[in-house]
């Protein structure tokens, strides 16, 4: 025999928050059974939101009702039953149908009179309504927050909310241990795996703990996930491709951020390493561009060799790029940073004289800042052409929403670039003698260091180094690169052969140890 039931249901969402809590449904729905002289069988409850289908309490109430085991359901709204078309359409077939003979609600009942019918349509687009103008506005806010930089998700670790001004602000306590994180694995010194096993075990770092979850230590997937996060760097990116500017404070640079996701293999999909390389991850296949994957070979006579091989396949055939051993490499590396070596009078003549370049050096970087915001600029014509050319109707939708995530991608990087601060006159000085310092006893620390030591020093002066033939290719890194071609040790040399400054070897000699820093020099050929 049919029956009665009553539904009750209460979502978290911010709409329901004024609708009365499930209990007191119940208890009011109960007495108007009362009221009605009609039993109750069973109570039915969800904690769903019904802006879309798929609540399987409800899915379980409507298979009942189509096979006429329940005569009649008792909600304190319609809105309580559906809030979307496919729903509503379940419920006004019912009705129509005669397989579910009345909705009783509080304010009036809706049978399957073709009056009651229209009006429980009436309200159920009503509700559903509701739904569509709220979506509505919460998409409009969201893209209004965005643009002004902010977030609508929980930010990463090392930020908190700051509910008083609904911004971000940085964790005192997590956001250097993030940034610590970050400085070890740009200079070499930790793998990722490392840096999740000692931010847990030394540091203490730990995710911030709400109500239900956190306060346990980053996982290693979670490390990964940091590193490939470009939150970190100023850059809010949805899950749709928009990218925003924010405005929160940038843990990296975007230049960092791009180096660590070089680093890694490629962008947030970096898989773990069971052994500990010096030169894992940095090295390219000059053939195919695939990145070299290191290897152990034992001898019979259990020694142990290392060797570098492109695992990629072109064509279908594996890569013909042959297999590079770890020490031809470094054998390599180190003669070519015996030419990159200056002598120590070298070092001290160039620190003695060096606010030349400097200045030069700042007037590039302005030129470049000029040309970022030329960049900038001409992305903002193109938009506004884009914006034209649809409102015209002469590009189509999917064409103009991948166009307008470029875009907008573009411009966020570009306004981070241009934001980023310039070094002063001092701070470069500093900088430079530091470099050159350190290139006075570059082959010694080499061959001295242990491979991690070996895998910084290769970092820090080689840029993109590309193997092809058993040999590596690469140019001098920043700020290695400022003294190739530089007029300072062209006057140096000068003053060497013009006997000024008789310091250091002989000028035939000098030639040979400066060869490197001749501008677009590459090393390995």
């Amino acid at each position: 025999m049919p029956t009665h039931v009553i539904y009750a249901r209460k979502s978290s969402e911010s709409d329901d928050r004024q609708i009365l809590s499930i209990d007191s449904q119940i208890q009011e729905l109960k007495l108007l059974a009362l009221r009605r002289g009609l039993q109750v069988d069973e109570i039915l409850t969800e904690a769903r939101s019904a802006k879309a289908p798929g609540r399987p309490i409800f899915g379980q109430l409507m298979k009942r009702v189509n096979k006429g085991e329940i005569a009649g359901v008792f909600c304190w709204k319609m809105d309580r039953l559906a809030r979307n078309p496919f729903d509503s359409g379940q419920i006004l077939q019912a009705l129509a149908d005669k397989k579910l003979e009345q909705v009783i609600t509080p304010e009036r009942t809706y049978t399957t009179d073709g009056n009651d019918r229209f009006l429980g349509n009436f309200e159920l687009g009503i509700a559903t309504k509701f739904i569509d103008d709220l979506r509505t506005n919460v998409r409009r806010g969201n893209r209004a927050r965005f643009q002004q930089g902010w977030p609508n998700f929980r930010p990463p670790i090392g930020y908190l909310e700051d509910r008083a001004t609904k911004t971000v602000i940085t964790d005192p306590k997590r956001f250097p241990l993030v940034r610590r994180m970050w400085d070890e694995l740009l200079s070499g010194r930790m793998r990722p795996m490392q840096i999740a096993r000692t931010a847990d075990e030394k540091w203490g770092l730990k995710t911030r703990k709400t109500a239900k979850l956190g306060g346990k230590p980053l996982t290693f997937q979670g490390v990964f996930k940091l590193f490939a996060n470009p939150y970190y760097a100023g850059l809010i990116r949805l899950k749709s491709g928009e990218s925003y500017r924010g405005a929160h404070p940038p843990l990296v640079t975007m230049d960092e951020f791009e180096r660590v996701q070089e680093l890694l293999g490629r962008p947030g999909r970096s898989r773990p390493v069971h052994h500990e390389f010096a030169y894992a991850g940095m090295l390219t296949c000059g053939l195919c561009g695939g990145t070299l994957v290191p290897e152990i070979h034992t001898k019979p006579s259990g020694r142990q060799y290392v060797y570098y091989r492109c695992r990629s396949r072109t064509n279908g055939r594996p890569c013909p790029n042959p297999c590079l051993p770890e020490t031809a490499f470094e054998q390599q590396l180190l003669g070519d940073f015996r030419r990159l070596t200056l002598p120590q009078e070298a070092v001290d003549w160039i620190a003695d004289n060096i606010r030349g370049e400097l200045d030069a050096t700042l007037s590039r970087h302005a030129a470049t800042r000029n040309a970022l915001e030329k960049g900038l600029a001409d992305a903002t014509r193109e938009a506004d052409a884009l914006l034209t050319l649809k409102l015209r109707g002469q590009v189509d939708d999917e064409t103009f929403e991948c166009r307008r995530l470029q875009i907008l991608d573009r411009q966020a990087k570009l306004q981070l670039q241009i934001e980023e601060p310039t070094a002063s006159p001092d701070e470069l000085l500093s900088r430079v003698r530091e470099v050159l310092h350190f290139s006075a006893s570059l082959p010694q620390s080499f061959q001295q260091g242990d491979p991690v030591r070996r895998r910084q020093i290769l970092h820090a002066v080689c840029a993109n180094p590309t193997v092809r033939d058993k040999k590596a290719l690469y140019k001098a890194n920043e700020p290695f690169s400022f003294f190739e071609g530089s007029g300072l040790i062209r006057s140096w040399c000068a003053r060497q052969e013009s006997n000024l400054q008789p310091l250091g070897p002989k000028p035939s000699t000098l030639s040979i140890e400066l060869r490197a820093h001749q501008g677009g020099t590459t090393y390995g050929q």
